[in-house]
């Protein structure tokens, strides 16, 4: 497999530029109420009014997955995650999971806050699969446009 290029950008400094210029995007939030952040839900909502992708589907095919952080261990996380992936296959996106069934999470808060050995595996294992899967997408691309 090829390297994969990454960058790390707080939703409210991606552009459209990055956007469409990306073969992937992961996108994370903490979790509000079992939903993901205000900032988060307005990112996704200026991809329609401030960047235009709506109604040309222009994140079509890319692939997209998500990770939550939570102060418990059942608070929400799961639910936060699918808040995120609801929004890219609303954008006729391709949704990975890796790590957990949904994504990444980790607890931030209790007796050991911060992310633990087994939730920073699980963050690359989704970083690997998001890696992975676009390199398929990517070449299955390539090989529709090659005469």
């Amino acid at each position: 497999m090829k390297e994969a290029i990454v960058v790390v950008k707080p939703v409210s400094a991606v552009t459209a530029n990055d956007l469409f210029s990306s073969d992937a995007i992961i996108v994370g939030s903490p979790v509000y109420w079992s939903n993901m952040a205000g900032e988060v839900k307005t990112f996704f909502d200026n991809w329609q009014f401030k960047f235009g992708v709506y109604p040309e589907f222009k994140m079509r095919d890319k692939v997209g997955a998500a990770f939550s952080t939570g102060g418990g261990y059942s608070n929400g996380k799961e639910l936060t995650m699918l808040t995120i992936l609801s929004a890219m296959l609303g954008n006729q996106m391709i949704v990975v999971s890796g790590g957990g069934a949904f994504g990444a999470s980790a607890t931030t808060e209790g007796d050991s806050p911060g992310i633990n050995k087994y939730e920073y595996t699980e963050a690359q294992t989704l970083g690997r699969r998001v890696a992975e899967v676009t390199s398929l997408v990517k070449e299955g691309q390539q090989q529709r446009m090659s005469p």
